[in-house]
């Protein structure tokens, strides 16, 4: 039997829901499709602004685990802590996040069905789902992951690049959950391209560690050993490992009637391997492309609001990397990136804003290195 819809989107979160939340909204008939059943544990940071969150018409507090007031940067043993007071930064858990956001939406969920192909015709677009079942729509959008099935199935995405990441929910004594309370760290030069984490919760720490083209068994290894020397234990505790679908060029998001948001569209920030943001926002210009009857131009509007962006965010990964202690002592000790990071989290600068702060705020920032470096103050 075929049912018919006016959208299906294919996953549940961030993506998937932003654009069912704005497509609900405006009446229309609206399926979703997700393979798992929510809540469900999901590797991510967590980070996210409350500014993002303001474009829907509720409150996230009941799913806030914590706020930023500082953010400290590390490389080897130097660390740098820099104020963000009043800053609308802040931590949540995914699966607590996902399913709050899908909850506020008005359409039909079916959790547990996971879908097999997809088939695009000039009237419609046919869904199998791996029960056999077939369902129709006008329109649809693929928030289904970095190993999107419908890109696959609709010969999008071949080239996309992948970064590798694994997290932890780290369990820690007080005194640690205590020393990085309100504070996350992030840990610099213990990997060729990327970072490692730690980020606080209501009672425990997400730490993780995310790279580029790393060798086999790099991340786990440098993973234990970091954290040791950070004084949390994590040999004994549960880790998850995941793909990072970092933006790395434009490239076709969609066809006539079927469009990828999120990580199946490859939006993972290259510089940040921030998330969050690019799905809800690419989610919503889904949306908002289906309603205004024009999908065709989609993908040049990601282009335009987020391609571009994370284009500078690929030559500053360049940069940054090229000379990580350098950058470290001229960039990462500046306030001006933190507070600029703080302010492109919450979608109200770009890249291009940021790299402008710093170089303008940088003869001044020379003159004065008020900030005083420790050397390894979270040893245990």
């Amino acid at each position: 039997m075929s049912r018919r819809y006016d959208v299906i989107i294919v996953g549940g979160g961030p993506a998937g829901a932003a654009a069912a939340f704005f497509l609900g909204q405006a009446g229309r008939r609206v399926l979703v499709l997700e393979k798992e059943f929510l809540p469900r544990y999901k590797t991510c940071g967590g980070a996210v602004s409350a500014g993002v969150l303001e474009q829907f018409p509720f409150s996230f507090e009941p799913v806030i685990r914590s706020k930023v007031n500082a953010i400290s940067y590390a490389f080897g043993e130097k660390v740098v802590t820099i104020p963000v007071e009043g800053s609308s930064l802040c931590m949540v858990m995914r699966d607590e996040f996902d399913a709050y956001l899908l909850g506020h939406v008005q359409a039909e969920i079916r959790q547990g069905v996971a879908v097999r192909t997809v088939q695009e015709t000039p009237e419609t677009v046919i869904v199998e789902t791996a029960a056999g079942e077939r369902i129709e729509a006008d329109h649809l959008i693929a928030a289904d992951g970095a190993n999107s099935i419908v890109a696959r199935s609709l010969g999008l995405r071949r080239r996309k690049i992948m970064a590798g990441a694994i997290e932890m929910e780290a369990a820690a004594p007080d005194q640690i959950l205590k020393r990085f309370s309100n504070n996350p760290i992030l840990i610099f030069g213990e990997i060729g391209i990327g970072y490692l984490w730690i980020f606080p919760k209501a009672d425990h720490l997400s730490i993780g560690i995310g790279g580029l083209g790393p060798k086999p068994g790099e991340l786990q290894t440098v993973l234990e050993r970091v954290m040791e020397r950070f004084g949390i234990p994590v040999r004994s505790q549960r880790r998850s490992g995941h793909p990072l679908p970092v933006y790395s060029r434009p490239e076709q998001l969609g066809t006539a009637r079927c469009l990828l948001a999120g990580d199946a569209a490859g939006l993972v920030d290259p510089f940040t391997g921030e998330g969050i943001r690019f799905a809800i926002k690419s989610g919503r210009l889904a949306a908002e492309s289906i309603l205004a009857g024009h999908p065709e131009r989609y993908t040049a509007l990601v282009k335009g609001r987020i391609g571009r962006n994370h284009r500078l965010a690929n030559l500053l990964t360049v940069l940054f990397y090229q000379m990580p202690g350098i950058s470290f002592e001229l960039a990462l000790r500046n306030p001006a990136l933190s507070h600029g990071l703080v302010d492109m989290v919450g979608d109200r600068i770009g890249y291009g804003r940021l790299m402008f702060n710093i170089a303008a705020t940088f003869p001044g920032f020379m003159l004065t290195k008020k900030i005083a470096l420790t050397r390894q103050p979270y040893r245990s």
